[in-house]
């Protein structure tokens, strides 16, 4: 029996687009479902529906081929997102980490590690045993209130061994007694051992989520400091280094009495291992890609697609304004001035 075109389209987007079963199509159309089964059949044979058949694991590796070439990365790993809640999307994100780290990681390494969920979570995943010879550091001083040396004491007791840790505050109350603290022969050692570093595991933070609640409550970044730097354009921060949308690190007094790993070494480390993920981190992990604070990229499917979003339209903005003034980040949103 030949069915018209017209019939064939309007079957079609009832069951396909209007999500109705086929029993409702027969009884709204005054045919049998018989009838309905084989006008589907038809207007599949004939191209009016079409069926494609994505795998996303294809497109993941499309789109990790494309940060690592566009940011000039070692690695990009992306994984998926679909429906997870945070706990989740951490989890998984830390279970990429661990796999990578366990690829990468040889005898003599030396890993600095700083603190984070991210960063737990990737120590979690990892095997409680791992027969390898090196050494583990801690890349930031404490956080008061958290148990800061934890990531780098669980770190290290994967592999059998004591860290090297950083027996300070994140950030002191002044420069001047900032300088007189990392001149302690013990934090001076750790100081010579960023230099030495192979691998180093960061979280990258953003100063519009709830990571930098924990730098407000620990009273290494007061409310005003804070506003200070989101003032003058800041998006994140790599071991309390804070930088703009373009990577840019915030010239403020705040790095001066900061107490981690130097930014220009955490920039020569030859795997720097960055892990965040959430649509509303994308402003922090491009603003680390541009800075080249990180190497290696692990987040989900979603938010890489918003940092290629960000780096098409900051790049759009800032060739067509070019002319007509500075460009800033800043609230959010591209400013001229």
């Amino acid at each position: 029996m030949a069915y018209s075109k017209e019939l064939l389209i309007e079957v079609s987007l009832l069951h396909y687009k209007n999500k109705l079963r086929q029993e409702s199509i027969a009884k709204k159309l005054n045919i049998s479902k018989s009838q309905v089964t084989r006008i589907l059949k038809r207007a599949n044979e004939v191209g009016i529906v079409q069926i494609n058949i994505v795998d996303p694991n294809k497109n993941y590796e499309e789109l990790e081929i494309k940060l690592a070439g566009k940011f000039n990365l070692k690695k990009a790993i992306v994984i998926e997102n679909l429906g997870l809640s945070d706990k989740e999307l951490d989890d998984n994100l830390g279970h990429a980490a661990s796999n990578y780290l366990q690829d990468i990681i040889k005898d003599g390494d030396i890993i600095g590690v700083s603190w984070g969920t991210n960063i737990n979570e990737v120590i979690n995943n990892l095997p409680d045993i791992f027969d390898r010879n090196l050494e583990v550091i801690q890349l930031t001083g404490g956080i008061k209130g958290t148990n800061y040396q934890d990531s780098a004491r669980q770190l290290a007791s994967k592999f059998g061994i004591q860290p090297h840790s950083l027996f300070a505050p994140a950030m002191i109350s002044s420069k001047i007694t900032r300088d007189l603290l990392v001149r302690e022969k013990s934090i001076r050692e750790i100081f010579e051992f960023f230099k030495k570093l192979n691998i180093a595991l960061v979280s990258i933070g953003s100063t519009h989520h709830k990571t930098t609640s924990t730098l407000v409550k620990s009273l290494h970044v007061s409310e005003d400091e804070l506003k200070y730097l989101v003032n003058k354009g800041a998006v994140g921060d790599v071991c309390m280094h804070f930088f703009d949308i373009n990577g840019v690190i915030i010239d403020n007094n705040i790095g001066g009495k900061v107490i981690a790993i130097p930014a220009k070494d955490l920039i020569e480390v030859p795997y720097s291992i960055g892990i965040a993920g959430g649509t509303r981190m994308a402003e922090a992990i491009y603003g680390a890609l541009k800075g080249k604070f990180i190497n290696v990229l692990i987040t989900d499917y979603v938010t890489a697609q918003k940092v290629f979003d960000l780096e098409n339209n900051i790049s759009i903005t800032g060739n067509s304004e070019k002319e007509s003034g500075e460009l800033h980040y800043k609230g959010g949103q591209l400013v001229i001035s």
